[in-house]
């Protein structure tokens, strides 16, 4: 695994073992609203400003950040939700993380990621559907909008039988998701990420995977950064945006460097609008969550990180045109 972000499996402690009860579901944390929803005495919103509030962060864009220094930040700058990681929240404490995660009132867009599948980092299949249905568990808790999963490379099976096992344990983790009322969504990966995160690289991986499991509550997670190279993937969009979970924005400059060299969105040469209104005219009606795994952000003051954060929010939401 990336070492800078790491296994969900290394902070495991004392709390997260803890077999005490979570504290309950607050109802009003981690709704998704629906496309073109509107407050309370106010006109129909438009596309634009409704993009606004759909737009989440994902803790990795901010990754020097504790849980609770991020939850401030986050509702300081008005950011609509947070996606949670869950080496931060096992770092700050299950039970502890919960309580924060409530308090602040912001949605929680993701909690990620279950993976690792395949056995490529050392952990037995047992130990991670284990680690899998606590995630899910917390998601329930924090009424996350999905669970993201990473399946883990191919790890030198043949890939009919690595497919078949992550098929196999999703199965079995969907199941277990509808008891909790938790969705959860596959990520397909650029094959730069072969080697350490995952086979699943394209649009047709994910469907086939989605097709073999055959559970409604397991989705695409749609990354900009790494869909992007896909043939005709704005005209994909209309086929694909039902099964769509969330989107993960970021963008893409030159040949990147390392695993870790994104761009905000609108820094790099993505046509980032254009994806987001096909999406928007197809129906997505999720979270957008700007996911963006850079060393150079990453080395950044935290207010000048927020500050870039949110005006890559503001240039989407009103560059987006309304439906």
């Amino acid at each position: 695994m990336n070492p800078l972000i790491g296994n969900s499996f290394a902070n495991s402690t004392a709390d997260n073992r803890d077999a005490s009860p979570l504290p309950a579901a607050d109802p009003h944390v981690g709704v998704a609203p629906a496309a073109g929803q509107t407050h309370a005495g106010s006109a129909k919103t438009t596309v634009s400003s409704d993009l606004a509030r759909r737009i989440s962060i994902n803790q990795l864009t901010t990754l020097r950040n504790c849980l609770s220094s991020d939850l401030d930040e986050y509702r300081r700058h008005e950011i609509a939700a947070i996606g949670v990681h869950w080496r931060k929240l096992n770092y700050y404490g299950i039970r502890r993380s919960i309580r924060r995660i409530q308090q602040s009132r912001l949605a929680v867009s993701s909690l990620g990621w279950i993976g690792g599948f395949t056995g490529e980092h050392g952990h037995a299949l047992p130990e991670v559907m284990c680690e899998a249905k606590r995630m899910i568990r917390v998601a329930s808790q924090i009424r996350a909008g999905v669970v993201t999963v990473v399946t883990g490379p191919q790890a030198g099976h043949i890939r009919s039988h690595a497919f078949r096992i992550v098929a196999d344990a999703l199965k079995e983790l969907t199941e277990f998701a509808s008891i909790y009322d938790v969705r959860l969504a596959v990520q397909p990966m650029h094959s730069m990420f072969a080697k350490n995160w995952s086979f699943i690289h394209t649009l047709d991986d994910g469907l086939q995977l989605l097709d073999k499991v055959g559970n409604p509550r397991l989705q695409l997670s749609f990354g900009t950064y790494h869909l992007w190279e896909e043939p005709g993937l704005l005209q994909r969009i209309e086929e694909v945006a039902p099964r769509i979970g969330l989107v993960s924005l970021a963008d893409w400059g030159e040949a990147p460097r390392h695993e870790n060299d994104r761009l905000l969105p609108g820094e790099g040469r993505l046509p980032l609008n254009d994806v987001i209104q096909s999406l928007e005219q197809h129906g997505f009606s999720g979270w957008y969550e700007l996911e963006v795994w850079s060393r150079d952000l990453w080395k950044l003051d935290h207010r000048d990180l927020m500050r870039r954060c949110v005006d890559a929010r503001d240039r989407l939401s009103a560059q987006v045109c309304p439906c």
